[in-house]
């Protein structure tokens, strides 16, 4: 409920703000934002991580562990706003500098409450986290469309951003405390075991970052002028789902798999469902917005952004590829498997920044389709390098739970472009489409998917639906 709602405000944003703020903003705020993204790796080292594999963390060390956090976080918003100018000149933009400053308060502000918000995910308390984060969206939405409605251009999403990461810290200490107060004092040799683990652990998610954001990174250098902005908001639109499903699928299944680290057979089987939860629901949702990407733009961002449509199309299933991808490094991680993590990580962000090299030199279409056709030739890569050796997946059954909603995802988005054909109106395509495309995603996943389809009956409680259909 909490990632649904986050994304629910978040989608109201890119509604609110496509239409107040010039798409020329936007290529100030990829960068920004970008920055963000791939500097918040370094705010606890992988601290946050560590905290929720080890079963054993004493009152001591959560203080050394706190104090570090904020050490950390402070020399990361120093070292970003340093560096603004730098990044400024390779972007060729002096509006990055005051921009990126801002933003890099963000890192200190996130280290007060990572703590609390680690051990609460460690022990399932997501009801706690669940109000903190829709509280603190909705501050960030608020003040960042005041700002906007008050001329302030890119530099609102900034702050919003910034009151978010404060709602976040502050309602932290207020609702997950539960009476732990730090001491005055730091003992490094009570982190290590922490630190040898978090190493680790951020050089992967460095490397993950990268390959998350390199599109943004490599892009904002090469293609000119606003067209990134037409690129960066329907790659946020897309992106976002992929966070919401995963996220969801993730937080709760890295501790279940921290928990049975040393069995493998119940790795693979959680593994397996992880990675069929997330296609069964990524599959057809991108697929609904491939069909039907004009009228999304046009009802989302607004008229002026049409020159984002076929960008938007080759997105969504790029994105439907990517998201296959997502609960290996859970897997990894939550294995120990830190070093095979690393490498996999690192060699994905070094081939993507191949792709989108090559992609720009044919314009802004280019980049997407050039990271359709990396993730699509690093499916079977993933299964044969990582989960085959860490779990034990078969070929037939990895790919298994993949094929299922993929062909039921076929079967809706067939439906999907008969009413795209038939149909007059945006919002009634939208809604007539997505309509027909539930049905028969349903109906297919009956027969191709079963499994799924009563596992989402059970998690969302239809108890008399979910006894029928058994």
């Amino acid at each position: 409920m909490a990632m649904i709602g986050r994304s629910a405000i978040a989608l109201a944003q890119i509604v609110v703000l496509s239409r107040l703020l010039d798409p020329a903003d936007f290529k100030s705020v990829a960068i920004a934002v970008t920055i963000i993204n791939v500097g918040i790796v370094f705010t606890d080292m992988g601290l946050s991580n560590a905290v929720i594999r080890f079963r054993d963390v004493t009152s001591d060390e959560l203080v050394s562990l706190f104090w570090l956090n904020l050490m950390l976080g402070g020399g990361v918003t120093f070292a970003v706003a340093a560096a603004s100018p730098l990044i400024a000149w390779f972007y060729g933009d002096t509006r990055l500098t005051p921009l990126i400053q801002m933003a890099s308060t963000v890192f200190f502000i996130t280290a007060f409450g990572q703590q609390q918000r680690s051990l609460a995910e460690k022990k399932l308390q997501f009801k706690g986290l669940f109000r903190i984060e829709i509280l603190s969206a909705l501050l960030g939405f608020c003040v960042a469309v005041v700002m906007a409605l008050f001329g302030f251009g890119a530099s609102s999403i900034v702050t919003g951003n910034i009151a978010n990461a404060i709602g976040v810290s502050g309602l932290c200490w207020v609702m997950l405390a539960d009476g732990f107060r730090p001491k005055l004092t730091f003992r490094f040799v009570t982190a290590k075991r922490f630190m040898s683990f978090g190493l680790n652990v951020v050089v992967f998610q460095f490397f993950n970052a990268l390959a998350l954001n390199g599109d943004v990174i490599l892009g904002g250098r090469l293609i000119p002028g606003s067209a990134l902005g037409y690129y960066f908001q329907p790659r946020d639109l897309c992106l976002r789902i992929m966070f919401v499903v995963n996220t969801i699928v993730n937080r709760v299944s890295f501790p279940l798999l921290a928990s049975v680290a040393h069995d493998k057979p119940r790795i693979k089987s959680v593994y397996l469902k992880a990675l069929n939860m997330t296609s069964s629901v990524n599959f057809p949702i991108y697929a609904f917005l491939a069909v039907f990407s004009s009228d999304a733009i046009e009802i989302v961002m607004g008229p002026k952004w049409g020159d984002s449509i076929s960008v938007m199309r080759v997105l969504a299933l790029w994105c439907a590829v990517r998201s296959i991808g997502n609960p290996v490094g859970i897997l990894l991680l939550a294995t120990g498997e830190t070093r095979l993590a690393t490498v996999s990580a690192m060699t994905v962000s070094i081939s993507l920044f191949v792709f989108v090299g090559l992609g720009a030199q044919f314009g802004i279409l280019g980049i997407p389709i050039a990271l359709t056709i990396l993730y699509v030739l690093l499916v079977p890569i993933f299964w044969a390098t990582l989960v085959r050796p860490v779990c034990g997946a078969g070929f037939t059954e990895y790919h298994r739970v993949l094929l299922l909603p993929a062909l039921s995802t076929a079967c809706a988005a067939a439906a999907e472009i008969v009413v795209l054909e038939v149909v007059e109106g945006a919002f009634a395509r939208l809604s007539l489409g997505g309509a027909a495309g539930v049905v028969v995603y349903v109906g297919a996943s009956w027969f191709l998917n079963r499994g799924w389809l009563l596992s989402m009956t059970e998690l969302l409680m239809v108890e008399p639906v979910r006894r029928r259909l058994a």
